[in-house]
């Protein structure tokens, strides 16, 4: 790995071919730095007077965000209530629970406290508590009735986006992953501290930092991807790649890396919640649901297939991303595969051809240079999982 890694950039005056036409629309109010949530309490109160907060079992108590939420609500008058019972990839269920008990409650508004999973909740939640009879098929439909209640959020991992993001991704009852968006999912409020992520655990640090990459490369990659998008992207890959490659070459985790890592996934997130994501996403959804693979880990699975495609469509945008990371495309895939381990999972050529039918039309696949579909995803899935003689490498 080149040197440039630590100290990759770019001309911005290049004139590569960023798109001339484009749309940022990312409205949430993001509250950075340490001590983000108490500093900035007098705006809670314009949310309401009550408060429903949505967090798992653990993270939000071991990181210290829940006390300072508490204590931020406690000074402004702010009555709360809690439902901890969301776990890693919400299910629909659970997020109906907690809708009941916001409405038992007479919450005013929701506050997610956590990593993806509560943030994603607490949108969720923000809907069905407007509407405790919405079907689930209207609920995916986004044809909602009733306006989903404000939200806040509190982010404690590195990686995921939802505090800037409008969309929702939860497990179903059949074991999909499927999502809700909409302008009224992004947060009125996000707060931003970095110290909640000073607790978290190396494999965590490295699942969510994958995740957080992901979404700033796919979107940089993204054929919608224009200059203020790509700014954001500029900033995000190569602080996201360079404490990735020192957890890859094992070096010991800092509160340095954690602060890093985390303005790095605030940034990506702004990329993600303009450009949308590409394949690697719901591609990666197969892994979560059938293996158990976190998030982060499933989508950088599939990302160096993603830049092969890019390589023969939009070489100036591959190679400027490359540039970006400071290395070639082989030490990436080296780096990712390694820190991504998804190299011992094994498919029957039948569950490969089963995926035919999810892999049809989707939506990710115009938010790739020339495209891609579902048959170059097939033979994707029989290389990488099937295939395993051959190893890893020549990709469609």
């Amino acid at each position: 790995m080149q040197n440039a890694i630590w100290n990759a950039a770019v001309d911005p005056d290049e004139g590569l071919p960023f798109s001339e036409e484009y749309e940022f629309f990312v409205p949430v109010r993001l509250l950075g730095g340490e001590k983000a949530v108490w500093r900035n309490r007098s705006l809670l109160p314009s949310l309401g007077k009550r408060c429903l907060l949505v967090t798992g079992k653990h993270s939000a108590i071991s990181s210290g965000a829940r006390q300072d939420v508490e204590e931020a609500l406690k000074a402004e008058g702010i009555s709360w209530s809690v439902f901890d019972g969301i776990g890693e990839n919400p299910t629909l269920e659970a997020c109906r629970a907690a809708a009941r008990l916001c409405r038992e409650e007479r919450a005013d508004f929701v506050l997610g406290i956590g990593g993806g999973s509560p943030m994603d909740a607490a949108k969720a939640v923000a809907v069905l508590a407007a509407d405790p009879q919405l079907p689930e098929d209207l609920l995916f439909s986004k044809k909602w009735p009733a306006e989903p209640l404000p939200i806040a959020v509190v982010g404690t991992t590195s990686g995921t986006g939802s505090e800037i993001s409008n969309v929702s991704v939860l497990t179903c009852s059949d074991g999909r992953k499927r999502s809700i968006s909409g302008p009224s999912l992004y947060p009125t409020l996000s707060f931003g501290d970095p110290r909640y992520t000073y607790t978290m655990s190396r494999a965590a640090t490295i699942t969510t930092g994958l995740d957080a990459f992901a979404h700033a490369a796919e979107g940089y990659l993204s054929p919608k991807c224009g200059k203020i998008t790509a700014s954001f992207g500029e900033m995000a890959i190569p602080v996201l790649w360079r404490n990735l490659y020192k957890l890859y070459k094992g070096e010991e985790l800092t509160e340095t890396m954690h602060k890093e890592l985390y303005e790095a996934s605030l940034w990506a997130g702004f990329v993600l919640a303009a450009n949308g994501a590409s394949f690697p996403h719901p591609y990666g959804y197969v892994l979560t649901e059938r293996y158990g693979v976190p998030h982060g880990r499933a989508c950088t699975t599939f990302f160096p297939a993603l830049l092969r495609r890019v390589e023969e469509t939009a070489p100036s945008r591959a190679e400027r991303l490359l540039t970006l990371c400071g290395c070639s495309r082989e030490e990436l895939e080296e780096v990712l595969y390694s820190l991504s381990d998804t190299d011992s999972i094994r498919m029957t050529e039948e569950e490969i051809e089963g995926l035919r039918s999810r892999f049809h039309g989707l939506k990710h696949y115009a938010n790739v240079p020339g495209g891609y579909n579902e048959e170059w995803g097939i033979a994707l899935f029989r290389e990488l999982f099937l295939e395993k003689e051959s190893g890893r490498g020549k990709t469609l």
